[in-house]
């Protein structure tokens, strides 16, 4: 690799206008030359000289791979944008998520919709009217990691398929181990969970739970997460005091075996497998929910790759954007995910595919419906996951000290109704 900045602040920000194209200017279908490729991630310099040079394989034709990097992403990303110097090839920035009918003013099409969902997984991470401006640049799944040497002593032979069983398999594992069965990690990540509940509900659950007209009666997603983290806290199955729990050390905590599952995604396995030094095997497994009679995997995109519309060079910009996100690459492998191309699948990728519901983290809703949504779980006050699991986890942990159970659940309930009333 000929070139690497490491973009610290936004002093000296280049404001130069490169890249830009011509009005009516033809380019060049030869794919070769320079391109510049924008990233997110300031620890992968060995990984993107790989990269670089098995593109270069590939392409002999192209002469330099420019990579930028910023730890602070979103924040210079979208101060370049204000130029057309974004680079050639970059991540979307996390903050554009909400308003995708800019993506127009900023990124190259890919392609329909239905034309790039017959060649890769998950092509509505950022679309707008059916026209997909950005690809994942892998998918990882969410789901239960889990020491397969705890669990074999606790004597669960099979990861549990929903609340009761998962909360009975942690009661074993307290039982017959030593280990914390679950690591709620209260202070980190509950806001993760927010991706699961298209495990619980179908991709369309938003819209489902407007039609039901109701957000916390007995099936409904967001509760059947309150009602699994309930059980495990009155049941005495998470870390002793989780306002007090720290991230990293629950980690190496099930590494070693003092912890038997979290809820992560499959990046996270590989790491946590990383820090194991005493053989324990480290998995990942389905969430502990059925839907339509079977589990379900969730996926989501850790990033999202795009094009700069203004790029002088879009045929080679395109070609490296599809091998960046390709098994080839090694990029989805390094991240512990897999590649949304279809062509890379592997046969073990293909059951998981075909045993379970294969769902994405976030919703596939309407803007409006989204936009509905949005407004009554924020005046519920469970927009984000967070805090509502918080409560929960308080309440059976400490009965004593806050209100019951089903008391807070009808509390939710009734301000649900409010709130829907009140955006009808």
């Amino acid at each position: 690799m000929k070139a690497k900045k490491i973009i610290a602040t936004l002093l000296m920000l280049p404001m130069l206008m490169v890249g830009c194209t011509k009005a009516g200017e033809k380019q060049s279908e030869e794919i070769g030359g320079t391109i510049k490729v924008v990233t997110s991630r300031t620890d992968a310099d060995k990984l993107f000289e790989k990269i670089e040079e098995d593109f270069k394989k590939l392409y002999p034709n192209v002469e330099d791979i420019v990579w930028e990097s910023s730890a602070d992403y979103d924040k210079y990303i979208m101060t370049r944008m204000n130029t057309k110097d974004y680079g050639d090839v970059l991540f979307l920035p996390f903050s554009m998520n909400g308003t995708p009918e800019e993506y127009e003013n900023y990124f190259e099409p890919l392609g329909t919709v239905d034309e790039l969902k017959e060649k890769y997984i998950d092509v509505t991470e950022a679309d707008y009217n059916d026209v997909a401006y950005g690809l994942p640049v892998a998918l990882n799944s969410l789901g239960i990691i889990y020491n397969e040497e705890v669990l074999k002593k606790a004597g669960v032979e099979e990861m549990p398929t929903s609340t009761e069983e998962f909360i009975e398999a942690c009661k074993k594992i307290k039982e017959n181990t030593d280990a914390i069965p679950f690591y709620t990690n209260y202070n980190k990540t509950l806001g993760t969970w927010g991706g699961t509940l298209t495990s619980y509900g179908g991709e369309q659950y938003r819209s489902a739970m407007l039609e039901a007209g109701t957000g916390f009666k007995e099936g409904q997603p967001i509760r059947e997460i309150m009602d699994l983290f309930y059980g495990l806290a009155s049941n005495g199955l998470t870390e002793a005091d989780p306002i007090t729990g720290d991230f990293a050390k629950s980690l190496q905590m099930l590494a070693d075996g003092e912890v038997a599952m979290i809820m992560k995604g499959s990046q996270d396995a590989k790491m946590i497998q990383e820090l194991s030094t005493n053989g324990s095997k480290i998995n990942i497994a389905p969430l502990p929910v059925k839907f339509n009679g079977q589990t379900s995997i969730a996926f989501g995109a850790p990033s999202v790759i795009v094009m700069n519309k203004n790029s002088e060079n879009k045929a080679t910009a395109k070609a490296f954007l599809e091998f960046f996100i390709s098994a080839q690459s090694g990029y989805a492998d390094d991240l512990g995910g897999m590649s949304p191309s279809k062509e890379d699948l592997t046969a073990e990728q293909k059951e998981m595919f075909e045993n379970n519901n294969i769902v994405l983290t976030s919703s596939t809703e309407t803007p409006e419906i989204d936009s509905k949504y949005a407004a009554i779980t924020n005046e519920v006050g469970v927009g984000r996951l967070t805090d509502v699991l918080q409560k929960v986890i308080n309440i059976g942990l400490y009965p004593n000290e806050n209100e019951s159970y089903i008391d807070y659940v009808n509390s939710l309930e009734s301000k649900w109704e409010a709130a829907a009333k009140a955006n009808e």
